[in-house]
């Protein structure tokens, strides 16, 4: 039979007039019941529950007794047996879920196996459990029983990333056998976390997700140092480890009575000695690992993309969506860690909540560095996130980084080696079909390379004979395998810099709760970039967009911020070409006088209203980027020489093709009619017969990992146009000439001499 008490770490007061007062160290709180009153001086853990509600219904009905007893329980304020132990002791194991007596007999008899891999301050750490009355045994690195089976084992390493750890892994992984890992050194001491063979990750999981945060150390590792590398987590101070030790043994009785710990099963506590901080790190088990997982998840992985139906309305966010942003961005909260996410960081760049403007920043982590320049870029690139809420764009920013990090080659794909001639073009896609330079720009690469940014820096071409890695993607056009260059699909594959032919770039990289929902955004961004490149290297007038006619609120409070708060002036071109998919660019500039700090923004989407929002959102985004606006002009919070030129210099009155066309009138929101069916997979249907009717293939590469809570793909339509300075033939002057934008004599001569910034 149940015998509930009231958990020591609360104090229940009753007051005169019949609440309850309960009283916690971080909690407290007022039970407005005078039933639960009563029933708190009765809860002592040694009478069973029917004896004290018969008890309490000579008073009160049965009934009333029950609901106050559900208000208590599910308050988390009880639980079940006596507390034989001092009260201040059950009030700390009652906080850890463990019961009292249970929690004082481990305490005073438990075992621990320490395996020493070379931590600074193995002997204090044991000679600390030992003081706590703890049965603690130190054993070598190379031991092959870590201890009897009642025994807590607990590994200290120098480094969590010491490859000694492996053997340890793989030991217990063989043996079913629970471990926990800690660093009781360093300014940043580690607890955890605790590892459980098929409930948790490995230590396997551990270290890839730790590398890939750790780009410098990866970058050292990689140079060919004589002796091992730096450790710069060497600091001990005495005391410290006593310290973590203390709370290891609360947490290692917690794993010996529960067999779990909710604060280290699984996780990590990082504890900041300098500055007393802490943060928990979620470990996320990896199917894919090679030693706890399959790896054939993803190096089998299927070509094959499907279009289950998957109902998308617009959601609270806004958008068109499966799910909402909240639902969304929980699933993928625990991937924020500097030490074990997909995301290493997640900072808002609004220093003043103003309710229009919210965009954040996220770190990523492109592939391991080789090249000192490639550390730098990596060290300085972060995904953006935007939106008209901050839940919105703190979402964008997670699910940008957490689509470049499903990009980066890892070398577990499935790819082939082979030249394009030996494939042919039913099978493959040629390299210039997706780069679409021009053979002039070939011709003249040294020379143009010398002034141009990376971003518009031209490779050396590809001859048909070069074998190289293909990466299998589907044609959802054909219905067919269609092989694509492995270097224009992953980032950091080495035929990047082995090859030199090509630099990976997210252009089509989308992620959704789906795989429909990610081809959506991909074929939209992929749209939207095409469409701005069919007008910006032509410098063509295009109508304006009459802002007021989509009768949003926060578009009308997004240019009112503008005009009041910053001094600017807001507005919209309609830049939708042939294809149909709205596409819209917005513009901000300074009117206060010096430099304008022109931004553009762009946005695609079946809905225009959402292609709008998506372009007035990322306009937003690069606000913080240009300072306060009274600022001196070299305040440009840039490291790219075309981007800084570009705010510094361009006028709007000297490029009239960035203003609305006065001769045309503005588009209205009824100009466009909503293209979104609904369903997600028949939204995907539509894109795809869009582009077929342009005779236009589309072509997707399923780039999911199955640690990751978010479908990621790389959508590439051959003859599409990327925004960034590729010239060669196409649509880039076939479709401007058709729809009457530019004479058909247009080339590229008469291209516009200013590059996309970004």
């Amino acid at each position: 039979m149940w015998r509930p008490r009231f958990r020591s770490d609360y104090l229940p007061v009753r007051l005169p007039d019949g609440p309850l007062m309960v009283l916690g160290e971080t909690r407290s709180l007022l039970v407005d019941d005078p039933v639960a009153g009563e029933l708190a001086d009765q809860l002592d853990g040694v009478a069973p529950l029917a004896d004290v509600v018969a008890r309490l219904a000579v008073r009160h009905p049965v009934a009333a007794v029950a609901t106050a007893l559900a208000r208590l329980r599910d308050h988390g304020l009880l639980v079940s047996g006596p507390a034989r132990t001092s009260p201040a002791e059950a009030a700390g194991w009652d906080a850890r879920g463990v019961p009292p007596e249970a929690g004082q007999r481990w305490m005073a008899g438990g075992a621990v196996t320490i395996v020493d891999l070379g931590a600074p301050r193995v002997a204090e750490t044991a000679e600390a459990l030992r003081a706590l009355g703890i049965a603690a045994t130190v054993v070598g690195a190379d031991t092959s029983d870590p201890g009897p089976d009642a025994a807590q084992v607990l590994v200290l390493p120098s480094s969590m990333l010491d490859p000694r750890l492996a053997v340890v892994n793989d030991r217990h992984l063989a043996a079913g056998r629970a471990w926990t890992l800690a660093r009781p050194h360093g300014n940043v001491v580690f607890l955890g976390p605790h590892l459980v063979p098929g409930r948790t990750g490995c230590w396997v999981c551990l270290r890839q997700r730790w590398q890939e945060n750790d780009q410098v150390n990866a970058f050292l590792g990689g140079q060919g140092l004589a002796g091992p590398l730096p450790q710069p987590g060497r600091a001990t101070l005495p005391g410290l480890a006593t310290m973590a030790a203390g709370l290891l043994a609360a947490e290692l009785a917690v794993l010996a009575v529960r067999g779990t710990s909710p604060r280290l099963t699984g996780r990590m506590v990082a504890l900041d000695t300098r500055d007393l901080s802490s943060e928990s790190h979620q470990l996320v088990r990896q199917p894919q690992c090679p030693a706890c997982g399959d790896p054939d998840l993803v190096r089998k992985a299927d070509p094959r993309i499907d279009l289950p139906p998957s109902g998308a309305q617009p959601s609270l966010g806004g958008d068109f969506r499966t799910r909402e942003p909240a639902e969304v961005y929980a699933s993928l909260a625990h991937h924020v860690s500097r030490y074990l996410g997909v995301v290493s960081r997640l900072t808002s760049l609004e220093e003043v909540d103003n309710g229009v403007t919210h965009t954040y920043s996220a770190g990523h982590n492109f592939a391991q560095p080789r090249e000192l320049a490639a550390l730098r870029r990596n060290l300085r690139g972060q995904s953006g996130g935007k939106g008209r809420t901050d839940l919105q764009a703190r979402l964008s920013a997670v699910g940008e980084a957490v689509e470049r990090y499903c990009g980066v080659w890892r070398g577990d794909r499935p790819v082939h080696r082979a030249s394009y001639r030996q494939l042919g073009p039913d099978r493959a896609v040629h390299l210039r079909e997706l780069l679409l330079f021009s053979e002039r720009q070939y011709a003249d690469r040294k020379r143009l390379n010398r002034d141009l940014g990376h971003l518009h820096r031209v490779p050396r071409p590809l001859s048909d004979q070069v074998e190289l890695d293909w990466t299998t993607g589907w044609s959802l056009t054909r219905g067919t395998p269609r092989e694509l260059p492995a270097v224009h699909c992953w980032y950091g594959h080495p035929e990047l810099t082995g090859l030199g032919v090509c630099s990976a770039d997210s252009n089509g990289c989308a992620a959704g709760s789906t795989v429909s929902e990610a081809i959506l955004q991909g074929f939209c961004e992929l749209v939207e970039r095409d469409s701005v490149a069919l007008w910006w290297y032509h410098r063509t007038r295009m109508p304006g967009v009459d802002l007021a006619s989509f009768a949003d609120p926060w578009v009308a409070a997004c240019v009112d911020h503008h005009a009041t708060g910053l001094r600017r002036e807001l507005w919209a071109l309609d830049l939708t070409a042939d294809l149909g998919v709205p596409t819209f660019a917005a513009v901000s500039r300074r009117t206060d006088g010096g430099p304008e700090d022109v931004l553009v923004g762009f946005g695609a989407h079946l809905d225009a209203r959402v292609a709008l929002i998506r372009a007035l959102t990322e306009v937003n985004q690069f606000l913080p980027a240009l300072g306060e606006p009274t600022s001196a002009r070299h305040r440009y919070g840039v490291d790219d020489p075309d981007t800084a030129r570009w705010f510094g210099t361009v006028r709007v009155a000297e490029q009239p093709w960035l203003s609305p066309d006065p001769t045309r009138a503005p588009r209205t929101a009824a100009d466009h009619r909503v293209l979104a069916t609904g369903d997600v997979g028949d939204d995907v249907r539509l894109c795809v017969g869009l582009a077929e009717r342009a005779g236009l293939e589309v072509i997707v590469v399923d780039q999911s990992r199955p640690d990751v809570d978010l479908a990621v793909v790389k959508v590439v339509v051959p003859g599409l146009r990327h925004f960034w300075r590729r010239l060669g033939p196409g649509r880039l002057w076939d479709v401007p000439a058709r729809l009457g934008r530019v004479p058909r004599a247009a080339d590229e001569t008469s291209a516009n001499p200013l590059n996309v910034f970004f």
